[in-house]
């Protein structure tokens, strides 16, 4: 008999406390949930090990791109699949799909690319084991359109920054913290989803000025505007540990359709190397009709004002 190569790797719901003052859930628990997912899907293929504190090897995510499909409420019930779209000697490429059980609609995809190391020596390439990747090749598939990116890059390295760099280019400091052990995985890095729960933290003290400027020359100015984000792609280039302090610069990079592009930098304050980058596709939205605000030609022009020249990925 034939193998699914698609697994059945998370269910579950939405609660209350993982919304935020949009009303659907925080960008954060769809990343903590693709993380649970990734691991089940190691478990699935024979792996499970990966994620005990003591193991030999691990995997770190290199790069995770999301596409939100439709807005999740708090109660949704919701199942997660997933899958392998390739594989390589100490990479591999999994895509993972969340669905509302309700109506099996598609409610968000995940793109992800890992690299298997030495649990303990993070910067290393380490052979997938034998039987391991024979399992993995039997279950893999093509990547399905809707997880493919709309308005971001895949698989191109970010520009490489320093927090200077950040400083110069006039980078607003979005989040500043320390990783504490809530925001931490068993072997004492930085967790999946903590970069993205600090820019969900500090995403206020950056766009109320571009929502004012969308919804004051929108056609139907919106009673109640708010924001989402459509399309996510997070690159990881080192993990801070546990005690580690970080910081957060973020900007406006461009304007296109009815969308803005944010870019979100992440650093070490003391030494000042990079931790990460993220790319974040947003819309102004109407909270009362739940639909995107439209950017008018006028709201282009305006917001150009606030765009920092040469951000990129």
């Amino acid at each position: 008999m034939a193998v699914d190569p698609i697994n059945e790797v998370w269910r579950g719901g939405v609660n209350a406390w993982e919304c935020d003052d949009m009303g659907h859930m925080n960008t954060r628990f769809y990343v903590q949930r693709a993380g649970e997912g990734m691991q089940m899907l190691f478990a699935r293929l024979g792996l499970s090990g990966l994620f005990d504190a003591q193991a030999k090897t691990a995997v770190l995510v290199e790069e995770m791109h999301v596409r939100f499909h439709r807005e999740v409420m708090m109660s949704t019930p919701l199942r997660m699949t997933g899958a392998v779209t390739d594989i390589g000697d100490t990479g591999i490429a999994l895509v993972l799909s969340l669905y509302d059980l309700a109506d099996d609609a598609c409610t968000a995809t995940f793109r992800v690319r890992l690299r298997h190391v030495e649990a303990r020596e993070i910067t290393s390439h380490t052979p997938w084991p034998g039987d391991f990747r024979a399992r993995a090749e039997a279950r893999t598939v093509p990547l399905p359109e809707n997880a493919r990116p709309r308005s971001t890059e895949w698989g191109i390295e970010s520009t490489p920054m320093v927090l200077h760099d950040a400083h110069e280019m006039g980078l607003v400091l979005l989040a500043m913290g320390v990783i504490g052990p809530a925001r931490a995985d068993i072997f004492g890095r930085m967790a999946l989803d903590a970069f993205t729960g600090s820019v969900s933290d500090g995403i206020r003290s950056l766009t109320p000025p571009y929502r004012d400027i969308v919804t004051r020359r929108a056609p139907e100015p919106p009673m109640r505007p708010g924001g989402a984000v459509l399309e996510t792609r997070i690159i990881y280039t080192a993990w801070p540990r546990i005690g580690d302090a970080f910081e957060i610069r973020s900007g406006l990079a461009f304007t296109k359709g009815h969308t803005y592009s944010l870019i979100h930098r992440m650093f070490d304050p003391i030494s000042g190397r990079a931790y990460g980058s993220m790319q974040s596709v947003a819309v102004t939205f109407d909270l009362d009709r739940r639909k995107l605000v439209p950017i008018t030609e006028a709201a282009h022009a305006e917001l150009q004002a606030h765009c920092v020249a040469g951000l990129s990925l």
